[in-house]
């Protein structure tokens, strides 16, 4: 069925200061939003999460909710991703998928949702096939928005450490806004934190090109389940 305001075109004129130009109508833009969504690699058990279906109960998953929205009312014009570190269960993928969405939903532009321990999987099923990794870390090196999720739940590895330090180092040169989840800490030094699984410089550009927020609360999936 033809759209009804530019009868198909994909193009409507509009008049301003007395000069008609060409826009892209809104049927092109909904057009772009679906297709954007479908290869986003958003999950299906996440592609339900949304900034409204997100009850805080922490002050910090408050701060959290406000800063992806604050985020998402301001890119493309951002300077800085964000980092959401936590136990599991805070609702740190939860805000970082709704944040993806509204970007890919109202905003028109392209995003992608990376589990870094998948990718590293789907990485290592290219050994000895001929195939390249290259292509399948492009589509995540150059996402304009990229949301990387659950960093730190993969067995630590040399080869681990060096993937991700290509991925961050990329974006960082590129200026390129990441959303990163981790249930590694940032606040102290222990074994769990983050500074003891990945490399300095890795740490230092992530403290650089994101705001380090901390969420705190219950387990949602285990409450969900009692």
């Amino acid at each position: 069925m033809e759209c009804q305001i530019c009868g198909g075109s994909g193009w409507i004129v509009e008049e301003s200061g007395g000069v008609s130009k060409a826009v892209r109508c809104r049927c092109q833009f909904e057009r772009f939003s679906k297709e954007f969504l479908r290869s986003s690699s958003i999950p299906a058990r996440y592609r339900n999460c949304k900034f409204s279906n997100f009850y805080p109960e922490t002050e910090t998953q408050l701060r959290a909710l406000k800063a992806c929205k604050e985020f998402f009312y301001q890119f493309p014009f951002v300077d800085r991703g964000i980092l959401l570190y936590g136990n599991p269960g805070t609702g740190k993928t939860h805000l970082a998928v709704a944040l993806l969405r509204n970007v890919i939903k109202y905003k028109g532009l392209r995003g992608v949702f990376c589990d870094f321990r998948n990718l590293l999987i789907e990485l290592k099923s290219t050994f000895g096939t001929g195939e390249s990794e290259t292509e399948i870390l492009e589509n995540v090196m150059r996402a304009p928005l990229l949301v990387l999720d659950d960093v730190g739940a993969e067995r630590g590895t040399e080869w681990a450490k060096d993937k991700l330090a290509t991925i961050i180092n990329y974006r960082y040169a590129n200026n390129l806004p990441t959303i990163i989840t981790t249930n590694l800490r940032f606040d102290v030094p222990t074994g769990e934190s983050f500074s003891s699984r990945f490399d300095e410089r890795t740490e230092s550009r992530i403290y650089e090109m994101c705001t380090i927020i901390k969420v705190e609360g219950h387990d949602r999936r285990r409450k969900a389940r009692l």
